[in-house]
């Protein structure tokens, strides 16, 4: 036991050296590739500030990661294969809901809240966030490895990303300057997301992805959302601090009803998994009043949709069963 955790532990510090050591590679070959440098680097990381509003979704794969390990320990596949079902159709929910809000007003915050000087920043931010948003299906990737008593997948795959980085940053970023680094950003994210699909499909256990729950219904209900927020804040931003705090905040609040709305009316949910929902309020703390408005807002989308039910999760039923199974099992005679 103390070996095999001893093992976990080092795999799981190898990734993260892996990714430490790409971001100081990084700075390295921009600091002596890159025209103007302080002043570029300086509106870069002003912009990737942006990207860490994303990480809120590693709460939800610190949890996930305990049930897929407690699940395919114990022999449940299909019970593995929903919670990361599960895991990319909340992925691309909450990202598209993060990544629409962002791309509608943290533009306009930026030049509001830190000047004109920061033009630049203001137009990095657009890439970063689109980046940020398709982060989720790397971190699933890393999730089902860790799950699946796997560490070492992560940290090969990992560490593949940030020698993409690195040497496209290398090779580019001469011609391209800044422009390198979202080719490099992209490139190592898409790729390592994808591979780590497949090879998990492969070694750990048979992956599914529900593309229409997980992809199209968050992107059309960002767009749409993106397309409400941009306009209703035009109206209200004066490129002041207090009127970019406010649209900020109107983005991340009281717009969200408005996004899971949305995201059940282009038929994210079926009847099983928004009852799933319901269930899920009693246990959210502090936070059941949010999570009450998101589910009445996402049963309203869902009455009036007509996609509502088109694209359920087939896997629900028979995950279930497993879930009873091992509830039995536990449960001592």
């Amino acid at each position: 036991m103390v070996r095999t955790s001893f093992a976990f532990g080092v795999f799981e510090m190898l990734g993260s050296l892996a990714w430490a050591a790409g971001q100081a590679a990084e700075i390295w070959i921009t600091q002596s590739r890159l025209v103007n440098y302080a002043e570029v680097w300086g509106n870069w990381m002003l912009a990737q500030n942006f990207v860490f509003a994303f990480n809120v979704l590693q709460t939800l794969n610190n949890g996930v990661m305990p049930a897929i390990s407690e699940a395919i320990s114990n022999g449940k596949r299909v019970l593995s294969q929903y919670y990361s079902a599960q895991s990319y159709r909340y992925g691309g929910m909450i990202s598209a809901f993060i990544g629409a809000v962002l791309l509608a007003v943290a533009d306009r915050f930026i030049l509001g809240a830190s000047g004109p000087e920061f033009v630049r920043a203001a137009g990095y931010a657009v890439p970063l966030i689109v980046w940020g948003a398709i982060q989720y299906p790397s971190w699933v990737g890393d999730t089902v490895q860790l799950g699946s008593n796997r560490p070492y997948l992560k940290s090969l795959l990992v560490f593949g990303e940030q020698v993409l980085r690195v040497i496209l940053a290398l090779l580019l970023l001469a011609r391209l300057q800044v422009n390198a680094l979202i080719v490099a950003y992209f490139a190592g994210l898409l790729t390592k997301g994808v591979a780590a699909y497949f090879i998990n499909h492969r070694t750990c256990f048979p992956q599914r992805f529900y593309f229409w729950s997980s992809l199209a219904a968050p992107l059309l209900a960002g767009g749409m959302h993106y397309l409400i927020l941009r306009g209703l804040t035009g109206l209200i931003w004066r490129a002041d601090q207090l009127s970019s705090v406010l649209i900020f905040f109107i983005g991340i609040l009281p717009s969200f009803p408005v996004y899971a709305f949305l995201y059940a009316l282009f038929g994210g949910w079926d009847a099983g998994t928004l009852a799933e929902l319901r269930e899920a309020i009693p246990f959210s703390g502090f936070m059941r009043p949010v999570t009450w408005v998101f589910y009445a807002a996402s049963a309203l989308g869902c009455r009036v949709s007509p996609l509502h039910g088109r694209f359920p999760l087939t896997l629900r039923e028979a995950a279930l069963r497993e879930a009873n199974q091992l509830t039995l099992e536990k449960v001592p005679l």
